[in-house]
């Protein structure tokens, strides 16, 4: 089962998210402890100036209707928040509004203590006039806390309800089942709009910073492939003052003693093999006088060293083919090639005798290097005929796509491993299937047709097929 792969910068701003969510979560416990010890803080903001309100309205209207319409005005208020809304005595007692079951904590907080001094003078506006609280005029007194069993939150305040010349002291009750008491006790709209608002401002905020890690660590991942791959000239800039900066330096400091170290590596293979072919041809010299020389029973043992040492010279010529492939573009120059007729020469010299299905047009013709994409095609073709010639036809496709020459080389023969396809083109590697010493072959056949391809600006890359069999597929710009 794969792992869910995700983004870097999203990885953060989630982890940005889940911090979020802990200092929450924090802030929630804070507020839920100091819910449980007291909430009269919260009549101190709007919460209180809303609760104010609807004392005053109610005083004002409560105190032009006859009692017998209280109820009614209650329950209607009540329904506008979905709250229960009862009113109160001076003494505690409930006088009006659906009948509650006070529990002990709050029945203190019922009880008016206000002496007659404390209260303001009262006052009784004309009919159809709302009262209005002078701007300079105490808050009335006012509570809320929760109690009870189940839990509920409990707000009062206390009126002065004057009617005709009577003078009523009375305590309006609120009870909820939630805080917010339909936006009455906590609106929490506004609460969410800023929590919204702070998390898109932290994330505008974050995500320069993030973007700005996440784009140097991709340009920096683009440039380890690209060294990955063998192009040691790759280099990062260093636009950065940070760790980031640093590994960016370090990983220039490598690619460039690495491309030094194959370089210094490259230059004594071809060192070596070059100086190996004047030794191996003074003895195939030699062997051959000594073979005019030999008897009957010696006969046998030469052939079998003859054949070693042309076995050695094949190396050393694989060797140096390798080595100078690198330098094919600046010793080859691009020419016009018609790539059936190249093809076709090809067959003809590598795998004369094999059953090869061609199919590529006759007038495909490209702009590249003739003498490396024939060693390419040859190398390629070689292979397909010593492994699979049994197996069935190899067949050779070819045509133009997206502004490229596709060339498709496949065979219906045992293929290789599927974890060995990814080394298939390095120097000297062989699948154990080809290491046998009547194959042939030095594991640098298809190395020197990736440089070749690579040479002509292309790529080379192979594939298994489907049930048996093994494609190598060689792409060129077409112009």
């Amino acid at each position: 089962m794969s792992r869910l792969r995700l983004p870097l910068y999203l990885k953060i701003l989630l982890w940005f998210g889940v911090n979020l969510l802990v200092l929450a979560f924090l802030v929630f416990g804070f507020l839920s402890m100091q819910f449980r010890m007291s909430l009269d803080w919260m009549l101190s903001g709007e919460a209180g100036e809303r609760v104010s309100a609807i004392g005053d309205s109610l005083t004002d209207e409560l105190s032009q209707l006859p009692e017998q319409q209280w109820p009614e005005v209650l329950q209607r208020h009540g329904a506008q928040y979905n709250v229960t809304f009862a009113l109160f005595s001076s003494n505690g007692t409930q006088i009006m509004g659906t009948q509650v079951q006070v529990p002990p904590e709050v029945l203190p907080k019922l009880i008016d203590k206000r002496g007659p001094n404390d209260r303001p003078p009262p006052r009784r506006p004309p009919p159809g006039v709302a009262r209005k609280r002078p701007s300079d005029a105490p808050p009335k007194p006012r509570f809320m806390l929760r109690a009870g069993d189940p839990a509920h939150y409990w707000a009062g305040v206390h009126l002065d309800l004057t009617q005709q010349s009577d003078h009523r002291p009375l305590t309006l009750l609120m009870v909820s089942n939630t805080i917010t008491g339909g936006g009455l006790f906590f609106d929490l709209w506004p609460w969410l709009g800023l929590a919204a608002a702070a998390l898109l401002l932290s994330a505008l905020v974050w995500m320069p910073f993030v973007r700005g890690i996440t784009g140097f660590i991709g340009r920096l991942n683009h440039a380890a492939g690209r060294i990955a791959q063998g192009n040691f000239g790759e280099r990062v800039s260093r636009s950065r003052n940070d760790e980031l900066g640093e590994l960016s330096s370090s990983v220039n400091a490598m690619a460039a003693q690495l491309g030094e170290y194959v370089a210094e590596q490259r230059r004594i293979t071809a060192d070596v093999a070059h100086e190996l072919c004047s030794p191996i041809a003074r003895m195939q010299m030699a062997l051959g006088v000594v073979e005019q020389r030999s008897t009957p029973e010696q006969a046998g043992y030469l052939k079998k060293l003859d054949a070693e040492l042309q076995h050695m010279a094949k190396l050393v010529e694989e060797v140096l083919a390798f080595s100078k492939a690198e330098t094919l573009p600046e010793r080859e120059t691009a020419e016009d090639i018609n790539l059936h007729d190249l093809i076709v020469a090809v067959i003809a010299r590598e795998a004369p005798e094999a059953d090869i299905q061609l199919a590529v047009s006759t007038d495909l013709q490209l702009h590249s290097l003739r003498d490396a994409l024939d060693r390419a095609i040859g190398n390629v073709l070689r292979n397909a005929a010593r492994y699979a010639a049994d197996s069935g036809p190899i067949q050779i496709h070819a045509g133009q796509q997206d502004g490229k020459t596709i060339i498709r080389i496949s065979d219906q023969g045992p293929g290789v491993p599927s974890e060995t396809l990814p080394r298939l083109f390095e120097p000297f590697y062989r699948p154990e299937a080809a290491r046998r010493r009547s194959t042939g072959g030095s594991g640098l056949g298809l190395a020197i047709t990736k440089r070749c391809i690579e040479a002509c600006g292309g790529t080379v890359t192979a594939k298994l097929r489907e049930p048996t069999g093994l494609e190598i597929l060689i792409s060129i710009p077409a112009a």
